[in-house]
């Protein structure tokens, strides 16, 4: 392999580690608390604005760029209406925040980090490209010793107490306990896209793939990470992740998922229930009285939705300023930094013209993905974990909170920059 490319796979594989591992890994490290902030507060803001994701982004951007780089000649090759929807969306996007505001410090650099991931994406697509495409199996080891990594980070945190909190377990918000996520919802959500990705491995092995020993094992422990941290969004982005692999590949392997994924899950689902840390409601996945009231089953989603879109419909084109609804949608007392769903969240801060174009530039980038899935089977896992993704962030922030958002323009730019299998290698 010449020493030019080589260097050009080590930094692909590189941006592969990091997104699945080290930061993660890092985030776990530097954000641990046992109530819902973080302290000293400037270390709070640096993770409600997923400062080590964005430094990762502007590194990986400097190293895109070094390897020659041309943003523009990347926008050539896009259809000409998505780059009049990327011009709208860069041109309107940020207004809001800048002018209605009530807080543009805050929208403000809410609203730059989304230039950085546009930018990030650019770089991870050349990255990729430059190295003929990221090995999806190596990608799924990294995710898997990730999620590994993390329950010796979680272990340590819950069971080796601080001396103050000893004996006051039961009064410890354990839901936002989780090292480096800001509740075990958002941990759930990673977990549930690292098991859609390992399904779509599955699906690979179990369809004349490779076959390596830990895949299976693998998927046991993200199953139950899954189930552990009570999130039903992650059951639906898997079940969406499956229809979308079904739509790129054809039917599933159906014999090895009843004889050996579902069972897998059943026994995941089970053995979580006791798990449960200190009994907390927020780590069961159904609790009696839930399916009372959409209000019970959503945990309030509906009500927060339509007060949210009470506020834009206050200021349709522009939208009140990025993470507006952080102190104009209270819920019950409380204001959340996102409202838990993308569109209501791009209306709400972007208003309709830039909600809009991200919208097509969103579509359109995942419709070439799962094009480009269709002529490269090797591409199923990484578009079954956008699919899920996108699937979760119509209930939470997988579209707000950096880290998510990081992982997104990573599949798509792994499989809009993965060149075509000859026909010969297509067959399922």
């Amino acid at each position: 392999m010449p020493f030019a490319r080589l260097r050009a796979l080590s930094a692909a594989e590189m941006l592969a580690v990091a997104v699945g591992l080290i930061l993660p890994l890092a985030a776990a490290l530097l954000f641990r608390t046992y109530t819902l902030v973080v302290s000293p507060p400037a270390w709070e803001v640096a993770r409600q604005l997923g400062l080590p994701f964005v430094l990762a982004e502007i590194g990986f951007l400097l190293c895109a760029r070094r390897q020659g780089m041309e943003l523009w000649t990347i926008l050539a090759e896009w259809p000409r209406w998505l780059r009049w929807a990327l011009w709208v969306f860069v041109g309107s996007f940020w207004i809001s925040s800048a002018f209605v505001s009530q807080r543009p410090a805050t929208s403000l650099a809410f609203t730059l980090i989304w230039l950085v991931h546009l930018l990030f994406a650019a770089a991870a697509f050349h990255l990729v490209r430059a190295a003929g495409g990221v090995d999806p199996w190596r990608f799924g080891g990294w995710l898997s010793a990730g999620l590994a990594a993390m329950v010796l980070a979680i272990a340590l945190h819950f069971l080796i107490l601080p001396a103050d909190l000893i004996g006051h377990q039961g009064v410890i918000d354990w839901g936002s306990a989780v090292p480096g996520f800001i509740s075990s919802r958002l941990f759930g959500a990673w977990t549930g896209a690292v098991a859609a990705f390992l399904a779509g491995l599955i699906w690979l092995r179990e369809t004349g793939g490779r076959r390596p020993g830990w895949l299976y094992p693998a998927f046991a422990l993200v199953a139950l990470l899954m189930m552990w941290s009570g999130t039903r969004a992650a059951l639906m982005g898997c079940g969406v992740a499956m229809l979308g692999g079904w739509a790129v590949a054809g039917p599933p392997p159906v014999r090895a998922m009843m004889v050996k994924a579902l069972p897998i899950l059943a026994a995941a689902a089970l053995l979580a229930i006791p798990l449960a840390p200190y009994g907390h409601p927020q780590f069961y996945m159904y609790m009696p009285g839930d399916g009372a009231s959409v209000a019970g089953f959503s945990s309030g989603r509906n009500i927060f939705w339509a007060s949210a879109l009470r506020v834009f419909v206050q200021h349709p084109l522009f939208g009140t300023g990025a993470a507006s609804s952080w102190w104009l949608v209270p819920l019950d007392g409380f204001y959340h930094v996102q409202p838990h769903n993308a569109v209501v969240q791009f209306l709400l801060n972007w208003g309709i013209v830039a909600t809009v174009a991200a919208l097509a530039l969103l579509a359109g980038a995942t419709w070439f993905a799962h094009r480009a899935a269709r002529r490269n089977r090797d591409l199923l896992p990484m578009v079954m974990l956008l699919d899920c993704l996108l699937a979760m962030s119509m209930v939470d922030g997988m579209l707000h909170f950096v880290r998510f958002v990081m992982l997104i323009a990573f599949a798509l730019a792994v499989c809009l920059a993965t060149p075509p299998k000859p026909p010969a290698a297509l067959a399922i």
